[in-house]
Order: structure tokens, then C-alpha cells, then sequence
């Protein structure tokens, strides 16, 4: 971006000046015609485009550091269009690491083993977009779709070194300490903005902590991504002191998650938990340990991990709650269960296998879109995040099978398995902490998917991309622990 160009006089002048013009006009036309506000925040926007144009790791640092807050602004209108800075570094990104490099013939090798699946899934999210009842909330579901592969693509292409990941690690730790600090104010001393659920099973109502998030699910989702991350490290550092603080924020952490009161982000955890105990024997197995050693550890894992269940079932306020995971008559069941037999009980053979296009779960829940273009044109955040959560049905299996079809839940399932296949991959080398990362968060995604449309909400739907880039980055070194590590 920087350089000189010749006006016609012959006067020599900065690009950056020119680009500053016409961001200023452009600004300056959407205020007089759509709205002042969305003029001012498209100024903020080109400021922020720039700067991870020029600085396009300090961006996705950026990035990392905001994930968290952006869900929270989207409950106001006045202030909600800055979520939209998320798309703006995204894009960046994907044009300044990615797009721009490819198309001038300067992009860098980076193994990618999701190609194949990610172009098959934009191919039939944009065929789902062409059958959609409402093409504008289409649309919308295919920008929720492809945006964050834009991410992958992005973050595939910066560069991964161990000083880098190291500060990246520091950045997201630190974030995440501060928004669990912040869950912990909620929790203590307002109580009243917390989310209640009544339990019928106690008949009590239970305060749900959301920290800066939008809700106490997304909340959970948030930290178990990066409590997934803590245990890999964990259990391959070799510092004691690293051991002993990570144990601490670990504890911390695993509190949090339970004030949460999500079914869907505990069962995540504990299945997380679980695999990347086995993906860890899976590592000293390949090692050639003694058998025996492996044996005993992995009995001792699992009769540990039981006896913890059944404590937690039995003998803490939790046990209900996890209980009811399996009651039809729980009331958040009864209501899962009715939105099942209204997506499918209409659904035609064709429909199965193709899908009916995307958000065309409205109707059948007897909801409607109440979205026009102009609402989108004039940066009316909050009405396109109430018509999108709409089309919410609280399990990402049925709504994929709805939208896309089978085809659907196949080419996602290909994802799925790239990533799973390629954290196995990595944990039998020397270093497995990048494949311990990815197998327990993607564990925690498809578990938590089974009640929760998993891949609508940010900013875990980002971080599952962000997991896929730097794993299959990690195919390029032989050994992991050269890009990741404290």
C-alpha cells in the first residue's frame, strides 16, 4: 500500500492520501443517504482495514482479543454495528495473507487438507442459498457460512513460528482471565443482569453467568475452547511453575463452566476431557512405553473419570440438570423435541436428501422474516441478529439436515473428519500438543452441536476455522512444538 503515483500535473502523491479521499466521500454518501451512524462507523472501518493491512498479525491479535466482547454488543442498536469489525479484519486478512498473494503469484506452500471439503461445502451452501424461501435470509446464513472460511484461509497464510504462537497464546490467555474475572463480578455483584432458568426439577430459579457474552451458552463454548487449549499445554509443558498456573486457571476456569448451567457446554467438556485422554495414551502408546505403563495409566484415567461422574451426578446441584439430558417431559427437552417433529414431519424425501435452502426453518415454527434490504443498507444490526436468531432451532444436526439435506451433513462430516484425522496425525509425533488442542475442541463442537446450532454462533464458529489453520499448518513441521509453545 505504499508508494507513488504521477497526478496529471506530474505532481508526486501519496496513495494513502487518495484512498483517505474516497474512504471519506464513500463515508460521506452513506451519511446523507442511508445513515450518519453506519457513515461513521464505515470511517472507523477503513481506519481498522488499513492498519491489519499493514499489520496483518497485530490484526488477528486483534481479532482474538475481541472475540469475546463483540457477542454482548449486538443487544443494542446504537452500538451493534461494530460487531461488524470482525468482518472487516477477516476480510483483510483473507485479501492481504491469501487473495492478493494467489492472484500476483507470491502466495506462499501451505498444505491445506480441508480444500477439498471447504470448496464442496461453499458450493452446496450457495445452491442452498438459490433454493432458500427468502432470499435475503439465505444470504445472510451463507455470509455466516463462508465469512469464517475467509478466516481459515487468512490465518492458513500468516506466518507460524514459536515466538509468534507463543504471543498469541499469551494474548488470548490474558483475554481469557479478564473475561472470566469479569463473570466473576456478575456473579457476585450483579446477579440480576445474569440470565435465569427455572428449574423445574428443584422449582428454583438459577442465575446462569454470561460475562461480556451474549448468553451464558456462548459463554461456556468460549471457554472451552481455550480451556482445551490449557489442558494440551498442561500436559506437555515441561516447567513446573507453567503446570502450576495453568492448573490454577484451569480450577478457575472449570467454575465458571459450571455456573454456567448448560447441559451442552458440561457433557462438551467432560467428552473433550475424555478424548484428549486418549489421544494422550495414543502419544506415549507410539512412544513405545511399556505396555503395562499405558494400561495402568489408561485404567487409572478411566476409573477416575467414572467415579468423577458419577460424584457429580449423585452428590452436586448439577446431578438434575444432567439427569434431565435424558427426561422427554424436561421442559427444554419437550420444546427440542416439538421443533424436530415440525422440521421434519413436512419435510419430503427430495427435501432429505437436498435440503429446503438455507433459514427455511421459519416457517414451520410459525415464524416469519421481517427483514428488508433497507434494514441491512442502513446498518440495522439488532434486526438482523433478531431475525437470524429466528431461525435458531437449539441442535446444528436437525438445522443442517433442514437447510442442506443430507448432502449437507456429509460435506460438514468431511470437515469433521479432515480435522480429526489430522489431530490423530499429530499427536503421534513428538510434540502432540497442537493435535491434543484440536481432538478435544472438536470433541466439545460436536457434542455441544447436538443442542446448540453451534456453527451460528460466534465466536466459537471463528475459533473452530482458527483450530483448522493452524492444524493443518502444523503438517508442514515436523514437529508441532515449534509453533506452539510457552
Amino acid at each position: 500500500m505504499i508508494g507513488r503515483f504521477e497526478h496529471i500535473k506530474g505532481v508526486a502523491i501519496d496513495p494513502r492520501y487518495a484512498w483517505a479521499l474516497v474512504a471519506v466521500l464513500v463515508a460521506a454518501f452513506i451519511s446523507l443517504f442511508f445513515s450518519l451512524q453506519l457513515g461513521v462507523f464505515t470511517l472507523i472501518f477503513a481506519a481498522i482495514a488499513w492498519w491489519v493491512w499493514d499489520y496483518p498479525e497485530e490484526g488477528f491479535l486483534l481479532f482474538l482479543v475481541l472475540m469475546p466482547i463483540l457477542p454482548m454488543l449486538k443487544i443494542t442498536q446504537t452500538i451493534g454495528t461494530f460487531s461488524l469489525v470482525k468482518d472487516v479484519i477477516i476480510i483483510t486478512l483473507f485479501l492481504r495473507t491469501f487473495a492478493i498473494p494467489l492472484l500476483t503469484k507470491k502466495l506462499e506452500y501451505r498444505r491445506n487438507v480441508f480444500i477439498a471439503p471447504i470448496v464442496a461445502l461453499v458450493a452446496w451452501a450457495v445452491i442452498a442459498t438459490l433454493q432458500a424461501d427468502s432470499l435475503i435470509l439465505g444470504i445472510l446464513r451463507l455470509r455466516d457460512i463462508v465469512l469464517y472460511i475467509l478466516l481459515f484461509f487468512g490465518v492458513l497464510h500468516l506466518h507460524h513460528t514459536r515466538e509468534i504462537m507463543k504471543r498469541r497464546v499469551v494474548w488470548v490467555v490474558a483475554t481469557f482471565i479478564v473475561t472470566i474475572l469479569l463473570g466473576a463480578w456478575q456473579w457476585f455483584f450483579a446477579q440480576d443482569s445474569a440470565v435465569l432458568r427455572l428449574d423445574p426439577l428443584t422449582n428454583n430459579w438459577i442465575p446462569r453467568i454470561s460475562s461480556i457474552l451474549a448468553h451464558p451458552s456462548i459463554f461456556g463454548e468460549y471457554l472451552i475452547a481455550i480451556q482445551t487449549l490449557l489442558i494440551a499445554i498442561f500436559l506437555t509443558a515441561r516447567s513446573y511453575m507453567l503446570r502450576i498456573s495453568l492448573g490454577v486457571l484451569g480450577t478457575i476456569s472449570l467454575v465458571a463452566t459450571y455456573a454456567t448451567y448448560s447441559r451442552g457446554v458440561w457433557l462438551g467438556l467432560a467428552a473433550a476431557v475424555g478424548i484428549i485422554g486418549l489421544l494422550l495414551l495414543l502419544h506415549l502408546a507410539v512412544k513405545r512405553l511399556s505396555r503395562k505403563r499405558v494400561a495402568s495409566l489408561a485404567s487409572g484415567f478411566g476409573i477416575g473419570g467414572i467415579l468423577l461422574g458419577i460424584l457429580l451426578v449423585t452428590s452436586t446441584p448439577a446431578g438434575p440438570l444432567l439427569r434431565s439430558v435424558v427426561d422427554p417431559t424436561y421442559g427444554s427437552n419437550e420444546e427440542r423435541l416439538l421443533f424436530m417433529v415440525r422440521l421434519i414431519g413436512p419435510t419430503t424425501a427430495t427435501q432429505a436428501i437436498f435440503g429446503r435452502g438455507l433459514g427455511d426453518v421459519l416457517e414451520q415454527n410459525f415464524r416469519s422474516v421481517d427483514l428488508e434490504t433497507y434494514d441491512i443498507a442502513t446498518g440495522a444490526s439488532r434486526a438482523v441478529q433478531l431475525t437470524k436468531n429466528r431461525t435458531l432451532v437449539d441442535n446444528q444436526y436437525l438445522k443442517t439436515f433442514v437447510e442442506m439435506g443430507v448432502v449437507g451433513l456429509v460435506l460438514y462430516g468431511w470437515v469433521y473428519w479432515r480435522l480429526g484425522v489430522t489431530a490423530v496425525r499429530l499427536v503421534r509425533t513428538n510434540s502432540p500438543r497442537i493435535g491434543l488442542w484440536a481432538g478435544g475442541f472438536l470433541t466439545a463442537f460436536l457434542v455441544q452441536a447436538l443442542i446448540i446450532d453451534i456453527w451460528d454462533i460466534f465466536p466459537t464458529n471463528a475459533i473452530f476455522w482458527v483450530v483448522a489453520a493452524i492444524t493443518s499448518q502444523a503438517l508442514l513441521a515436523s514437529n508441532d512444538d515449534g509453533i506452539l509453545s510457552l
